[in-house]
């Protein structure tokens, strides 16, 4: 699919990038329904780009929603190979994220999914 028109974003790739790949592959890999949707959108406003990231996955807890960001905290979720997350991906998104100016949230539903937030300041 291609977009309609040119989007030209004044950003940080490197950040972003990292970003975005570590989001979207634990939406792939905590999820456990047959067809997996991921839907990425983008919102500016004078100083910041918007983005969130929507999936179909597992969902987390919302005793566990803000402590995914701390490294090493672990939820107890094991992703499609049975393996235990590290800690490390998350915390990593949210310094990332913070050093570009940022911030990032999520919102969650158990069994229905996440939709994280976040956003980056422009260049």
């Amino acid at each position: 699919f291609m977009p309609k028109n040119d989007i030209r974003l004044h950003i940080n790739k490197g950040a972003l990038l990292q970003v975005l790949m570590n989001l979207i592959t634990n939406a792939i890999k905590y999820n456990d329904k047959e067809a997996i949707k991921i839907t990425l959108g983008i919102t500016e406003d004078a100083e910041y780009y918007h983005f969130s990231i929507k999936d179909n996955g597992l969902g987390i807890l919302p005793k566990d929603q803000d402590k995914i960001f701390e490294l090493f905290a672990v939820t107890g979720d094991r992703d499609k190979g049975g393996m235990l997350g590290s800690g490390i991906g998350l915390a990593t998104v949210k310094k990332i994220v913070e050093l570009q100016g940022g911030s990032i949230s999520v919102d969650s539903e158990r069994g229905i999914g996440s939709t994280f937030h976040f956003s980056m300041a422009k260049l």
